[in-house]
Formats: C-alpha cells, structure tokens, sequence
C-alpha cells in the first residue's frame, strides 16, 4: 500500500514538473516571438519617425520657350514622373502667338506649371535664368535649367528625383552638370507627328560633351549673376558630374562625358523642317543666325536629299542653293 503510494506521489511529481517544463518551454517560445514582434513594430515606428522629421526636398524647373505647344504636355508629363515639385515656364511666344494655357490649362489649375509672361521678347533666356534662379532659389533645394527639346534620365530609373539629387555623392556639389545625349529623327522631314518625341526619335547618334546646370537653392549669391552662357557661369561654385566628380565650374562642357548616373536626351533635331524653322527664329539667347554653320553641323549626322533641299528653299526663300 505504502509502495503504491509512493509511486503515485512520484508519478503525480513527474507529471507536475513535465508540465513546468512544457509550460516554460512554450513560455519562452512566445516571449522570443512578443520580442521579436515589438524590435519590428519599434524599427518601424523609428522608421516612419524619421521620414516625418527628415526634410524632403524640393526641386524645380525653369524653362523658356517658344512655339512649343506640340510638345510641352509630354515635357511637362516626364518631368512630373520623374518627381519634379514645380516647373516655371517663360512664355516667349510672339505677342498674337500661340499660348501654352491652350494645352496645359489643367497643369496650371493643379499648381505643378507656372507660366511668366515674356511674349514679345527677344534674347531672353540669360534673363529668365536669372529671374528664376532669384525668385525662387528660396522655395527649393534643386532648380534645374533646361529647354523643352531635353529630358533628364536618370539611374537606377525607378527613383524620384529627389532621391538622385538627395544621393550623398552631391553632399559638396552646389551646381550638378549633366551631359547630353543627341537623338536624332531617322529623317523624318515634315513638321509634327502625333507619336510622342521619345518614341519617334529615338535613334541615339551622340554623347555630347555640352551640359546643362541644375543649381542648389539657397546660396549666399545669385549664381546666374555672371552667366557666360546657358550652360555655365563665371561665379565660383562647387560644380560636379552626374557621378559627383568636381568638374570646370566655368566650362559648358564635361570633358570625358559623364552618363554613368544621369543624362539629357537632346532632342535637336526633331524633323528637318522643324530644324529649319527654329534657326530662322535664333536661339533663345542669340539674335545671330548662322544658316550654313548650322545646316553644316547638322549634315554630319544626317543625309542631304533633294526633299530637305526643298524644304529649305521653302523656309529660307532661297532661289540659288541646291543639292
């Protein structure tokens, strides 16, 4: 009897102490899951922090332009893509010409397009840079200065540019310079086509070393004050390529091009008759003309035919020139 008990108490005592032991075992097990589970929802939470208290920037467009109505609504939807917070547009449009509210209206309304009357003007691209630069220098951390026939690509492409321009890389730079990259029309001669630009003209035919600037905000001096040309300036500024190497800070070029990170695809030459006409007009920046300069440069990397010759005899009125 007294045997029987015992092993009872023993066996009741086994019992006890294997349930101890599950129940700690399991204990454990939810305790290492609950701490796991609160290092995550901490992380996050210090995550999320950090995105509310962490400055995002702000980046902006200034561009002139001139009959381009064809053009601007696929301009403006790249650019917006890309992240850009706002872009300035200076209509230099002759006075009874066409008006870029025409096309864009609803990009106005929203606040993403501002338009500045300068129609009627001539040789004012230096000025709108300027104005542009002292204007709103204050209200962004990156203002880019570009023309409507250039579009900005970037690397790795799913990133905003916020995150490129954010990149640590231009920690020091205060002016990035982005080279060029011509595309040419495949010789499409006749004026526009319903075929958005960077699909139609798509065939790559230069890595040029021209750039163009996107300059930081809030410096202590106006950096387009002395302004060479649309490219760059004489004022002292910390310049780097798109891989953030300290470049000429006076020179409007970059010479090896850099691509590695980012580019313009330049879109100069959109159709042959589209070419003549802008450089019968001159460059935004320049009254001089040049035809045979021009056309020179052109015919390097496109064929001369009849139908361009007669295209040029229409817009020139030229009566002596053939092919």
């Amino acid at each position: 009897m007294k045997s029987n008990l015992v092993n009872n108490l023993i066996l009741k005592k086994k019992l006890i102490s294997r349930e101890k032991y599950i129940i700690f075992f399991y204990s454990n097990i939810i305790n290492k899951i609950i701490i796991f589970l609160l290092v995550l929802i901490i992380s996050f939470l210090i995550k999320l922090l950090k995105i509310a208290f962490i400055k995002k920037l702000k980046v902006c467009l200034c561009v002139i332009g001139k009959k381009e109505n064809n053009y601007v609504q696929e301009f403006i939807e790249h650019y917006k893509r890309l992240g850009y917070d706002k872009i300035f547009i200076y209509d230099n449009n002759d006075v009874n010409d066409e008006r870029f509210e025409d096309v864009i209206q609803k990009e106005i309304d929203i606040g993403f397009v501002s338009i500045i009357n300068y129609r009627g003007l001539k040789k004012m691209q230096f000025k709108s840079y300027k104005e542009c630069y002292k204007n709103y220098n204050k209200n962004y951390d990156w203002l880019s200065f570009f023309d409507f026939d250039e579009f900005l690509e970037i690397k790795p492409s799913n990133i905003k540019i916020q995150d490129f321009f954010g990149n640590p890389r231009f920690k020091k730079c205060q002016n990035i310079k982005i080279n060029w990259v011509f595309y040419s029309y495949r010789n499409i001669l006749k004026n526009y086509k319903v075929i958005p630009l960077q699909k139609r003209n798509n065939y790559t035919t230069e890595i040029n070393k021209h750039i163009k600037s996107t300059i930081r905000g809030n410096l202590s001096e106006n950096y387009w004050s002395d302004m060479l040309n649309p490219h760059s300036s004489n004022f002292k500024l910390i310049a780097c390529s798109s891989s953030g190497k300290i470049v000429d800070y006076k020179s409007p070029f970059n010479i090896p091009p850099d691509i590695k990170y980012a580019f313009l695809k330049h879109y100069h030459y959109k159709s042959f008759e589209e070419y003549c006409i802008k450089i019968k007009r001159g460059k935004a920046d320049s009254l001089n003309v040049n035809l045979f300069k021009k056309l020179l440069t052109f015919y390097k990397i496109n064929k001369n035919e009849p139908d361009k010759v007669n295209i040029m005899k229409r817009i020139f009125n030229l009566s002596l020139i053939s092919h």
